[in-house]
C-alpha cells in the first residue's frame, strides 16, 4: 500500500495522515496500515483483488455488527456513509486501531469466542455471498481432484496422507452436511484478539475476513488448536482443555451432540484442505511457515484425539 493509495483512500473518509503509515505484520488475505491522522491511530485494510464486493462487504458489515457490541475495534464510515470504499482494484475499510497488548490466556479467549458467537446469533448481513469457509461433498472430493492433476512426489506424498486421516477419522459427508451452520469469525485465534489496557481488559476481534455459515464446534476447537503449546504434556493437556470449553460452554451452551463430533469436525476440515496445495510445492502462494503450521496441527490433534474426545464429551460449564 503505497502512500499516493493511501491518501486517496483517506480522502474518501475525509481523512489525511499526519505521519507516514506503518505496516502490520501478517495478511496473507489482505494486508493492514497503522496511519496517525487528526482523529486518532487508525487501521487501514485493504482487500485485494481476491475478494470481490459482496465478500468484502460481508466482512465489512460482520466486523461493524461486533463493534455495535464492543467486541471489535469501531468502524469508520466514508463520507458517503459506506462502510469500505474502492479504489482501482483494491477495496479498503478503516477501524480504530487498537494496541494489542500480551496474547490472552485460553480460557479468556474461550469467553471473548463464546460472547462473539451469541452477538453473531442476531446477524442478519444486508447481501449474500459464497461462504469462505466450505466443504465438497465428500470432503476427500477436493484432495482426490488435486491428486490427479500432480506428478509432484512431495505434494502427492502429503494429499495421500490427508486422504488416509479422512478415511481414518474424518466425518461422513451426510453428517457434516446435517451438522447445524452458524455465523462463525472463520480466522478466530489468539493474533486476531486484541487484549489492551487501553481497553480496560476488554477483547477485541479483528480480521473477519474469512466470515461464514459454519458448525460452531469447528471454531471453538480451532480456537483451541491455536492459542495451547503443542507439546503440553498429556495431563495438562486434558487439564487446559477442560478449562477451555468450561468456560465458554458457561457463556453459550455447546450441546451433546456438537461435543461428540467436534475434535473429528476439526480434523476433517484440516484434513480436507485443498489451498495448500495451490503450487506444486505444496504450499499456498508460497508460504512454506503457513503450509507447515497447518501439517503441524493436523498430526498434533491427531496424536491426541481420543483424549481431546473424552473431555469434550465430558465438559460441564
Amino acid at each position: 500500500m503505497d502512500a499516493e493509495e493511501l491518501s486517496a483512500c483517506l480522502r474518501q473518509f475525509g481523512l489525511q495522515a499526519r505521519r507516514p503509515a506503518r505496516p502490520l505484520p501478517g495478511g496473507h488475505v489482505g494486508s493492514t496500515v497503522v496511519v496517525p491522522t487528526s482523529q486518532g491511530t487508525l487501521a487501514v485494510k485493504r482487500f485485494g483483488g481476491r475478494f470481490d464486493a459482496a465478500r468484502t462487504r460481508l466482512a465489512a458489515e460482520a466486523h461493524q455488527f461486533a463493534a455495535i457490541a464492543g467486541l471489535a475495534p469501531p468502524v469508520r464510515l466514508t463520507l458517503s456513509g459506506q462502510l469500505t470504499t474502492k479504489i482501482n482494484d483494491a477495496t479498503y475499510m478503516i477501524t480504530d486501531y487498537i494496541d494489542p497488548a500480551c496474547p490472552p490466556e485460553s480460557t479468556d479467549f474461550a469467553v471473548a469466542l463464546a460472547a462473539l458467537h451469541v452477538r453473531l446469533e442476531g446477524f442478519r448481513p444486508g447481501s449474500l455471498c459464497t461462504d469462505f469457509l466450505e466443504l465438497p461433498s465428500p470432503p476427500a472430493l477436493g484432495l482426490e481432484r488435486i491428486l490427479r492433476r500432480t506428478q509432484d512426489k512431495a505434494c502427492r506424498e502429503v494429499i495421500g496422507w490427508r486422504l488416509r486421516i479422512l478415511a481414518d477419522y474424518g466425518l461422513e459427508s451426510k453428517t457434516v452436511a446435517t451438522t447445524h451452520h452458524s455465523w462463525i469469525h472463520g480466522d478466530a485465534r489468539p493474533d486476531n484478539l486484541l487484549t489492551t489496557a487501553r481497553t480496560a481488559g476488554r477483547h477485541l476481534f479483528i480480521d473477519f475476513d474469512q466470515v461464514s455459515r459454519f458448525p460452531r464446534p469447528y471454531e471453538v476447537v480451532r480456537g483451541y488448536v491455536a492459542s495451547v503449546n503443542p507439546e503440553l504434556p498429556a495431563h495438562l493437556l486434558d487439564r487446559t482443555f477442560r478449562s477451555y470449553l468450561g468456560a465458554y460452554h458457561a457463556i453459550t451452551p455447546i450441546s451433546a451432540a456438537d461435543r461428540a463430533l467436534m475434535i473429528d469436525l476439526y480434523i476433517t476440515v484440516q484434513a480436507a484442505e485443498t489451498r495448500t496445495f495451490t503450487t506444486p510445492e505444496g504450499e499456498i502462494r508460497g508460504m512454506h511457515a503457513f503450509a507447515g503450521a497447518r501439517h503441524q496441527r493436523l498430526t498434533w490433534i491427531i496424536k491426541h484425539r481420543d483424549l481431546l474426545r473424552r473431555v469434550a464429551e465430558e465438559v460441564r460449564p
